[in-house]
């Protein structure tokens, strides 16, 4: 009797046992699944907040003028614009600054053979002189002149924008020039880092742009919480060697998130983990797992659409106006700005490059009012039908070559496409991947045939096909080409 009472009393402790631990597990998954639910809140509010913010940037209209765009560094207009990531584009910005101070002047030439025969390129270049050689600049500006002048002009007198290019079509195809651009670009982007450690240096504009703190509150704090439920609706149920796996990898993909912020792969691939963890843990109540796998999802789609750079509050007036700017001169320029001096429309087409809607600027402006400009000679060229020469006529407008040759191709898809063709870096991809394993293949056999080119230019809308080295005849302006065009 005595036996079978103490053997009922084990029983009943150890069913009363597992019905503790049952119920402390039950407690601690409803735990994480409030949690869970909180978080969500949290994010969607996050979410709801980033939305209103884009809203409220695209309302505001800025306190400048389009005029003081206009006026304004282009380099500081190009830095706004790109958040702070300056690109080998961004030279031109600093090249168009040069020549409205008179250190540089800027012409149009005729392109090197193989892009004139390559029919996605442009026929036409520009050449840059340096017609004050002791004049004085800013650091980043003398090293970017020192850049092109000795590494792709001409006697350090004279650059041509076609020297930054890649490889043409025809060059695409064959291994040994892909090989030499290869390294050309190589060149380039330690030539642009150069460039960019000077302007960092030499100008104060570091704190125009930073980090948003929405996005240092989600890798900083969101991710961390969302990494102990985890662990903790792991630990409900005994943690298996794949759960401590796919928990440790989350760590270090988070630290290596929180020290390069910007990059979005890090904390994609730790939410991932996250997820790869939950799916493991099998708890038996599925709520608390359930939240927390919407929490992550909806922790990596904040994260998709939070920008990695911000425009400060000490230039966001100057970003507000730029954006304003860009927005109505996509549309081209407007009719009552057509009656304005040459000079005038000459930046505005200059801004349009920088801010990277020139071509399409250009193309959108109804160019037939001028018919009645108080400018004689810009009447005359509007009245004339363009021809299919390839550098435009002589004219007195030389500190114009933009509006020059905007009203020169004003028929083309992109009439800037000689300021915009040598920055597509496409080509070099283009080029592989025509060529197969640096190829064997031979590509645009039509390239010569100028009918088609322009065809092709018009209604493709200048597909980077590539650009090149070798050896040129330059037609007009042919001086680049003959010197230290031919030294890419």
């Amino acid at each position: 009797m005595k036996q079978s009472l103490l053997s009922f009393a084990h029983t009943a402790f150890a069913h009363d046992e597992a019905k503790v631990q049952e119920q402390t597990t039950m407690l601690q998954e409803g735990w994480i699944h409030r949690a869970g639910e909180q978080l969500m809140w949290v994010l969607l509010a996050v979410f709801v907040l980033q939305l209103l913010f884009w809203i409220r940037d695209r309302l505001r209209k800025g306190t400048y003028t389009d005029e003081e765009v206009e006026q304004a560094d282009p380099l500081f207009l190009a830095y706004l614009r790109s958040k702070g990531k300056i690109k080998l584009r961004d030279t031109l910005a600093s090249l168009f600054a040069l020549t409205r101070s008179g250190v540089l002047s800027m012409r149009i030439v005729q392109a090197k053979s193989r892009y004139r025969e390559d029919k996605y390129a442009p026929d036409v270049t520009l050449e840059y002189r340096h017609e004050l050689p002791t004049a004085e600049v800013t650091a980043d500006e003398k090293e970017l002149i020192q850049w092109l002048l000795k590494d792709y002009g001409f006697a350090n007198r004279k650059f041509r924008l076609d020297e930054l290019a890649g490889p043409s079509s025809k060059q695409s195809s064959q291994t040994e020039e892909m090989q030499h651009y290869r390294r050309k670009e190589k060149a380039l982007g330690q030539g642009l880092q150069r460039w960019t450690a000077q302007i960092r240096k030499n100008r104060d504009w570091e704190g125009l742009v930073r980090t948003p703190i929405l996005l240092r509150l989600l890798v900083g704090i969101v991710f961390p919480l969302l990494w102990i439920l985890t662990g903790s609706l792991c630990m409900t149920e005994e943690l298996s060697i794949e759960e401590g796996i796919s928990l440790g990898v989350s760590l270090l993909l988070w630290l290596f998130a929180v020290r390069r912020i910007r990059f979005r792969w890090p904390f994609h691939m730790a939410g991932v983990g996250l997820l790869v963890a939950i799916t493991l843990a099998e708890p038996s109540d599925s709520r608390g797992s359930a939240a927390m796998i919407l929490a992550v999802i909806l922790t990596l789609l904040v994260r998709i659409i939070l920008p990695v750079r911000e425009i400060a509050p000490s230039a966001r007036e100057w970003a507000a106006s730029v954006n304003r700017w860009r927005r109505r001169y996509k549309q081209g320029i407007p009719a009552d700005r057509l009656h304005e001096p040459a000079e005038t429309m000459e930046r505005i087409l200059q801004t349009a490059l920088v801010l990277r809607i020139g071509s399409r600027c250009a193309r959108k402006t109804d160019w037939n009012k001028l018919e009645d400009h108080t400018d004689p000679e810009l009447s005359l060229l509007v009245q004339l039908k363009s021809e299919r020469t390839a550098v435009p006529a002589d004219s007195s407008h030389l500190h114009t070559p933009m509006l020059r040759l905007t009203l020169h191709r004003r028929e083309d898809y992109r009439p800037l496409l000689a300021a915009e063709y040598p920055y597509e870096r496409l080509n070099y991809i283009a080029g592989s991947l025509e060529s197969g394993s640096y190829g064997s293949s031979s590509v645009d056999s039509d390239s010569s045939d100028t009918n088609g080119k322009q065809h092709s230019r018009d209604h493709v809308g200048g597909h980077p096909g590539g650009h090149g080295h070798g050896t040129d005849g330059g037609g007009s302006g042919a001086a680049g080409d003959s010197g230290g065009g031919d030294g890419d």
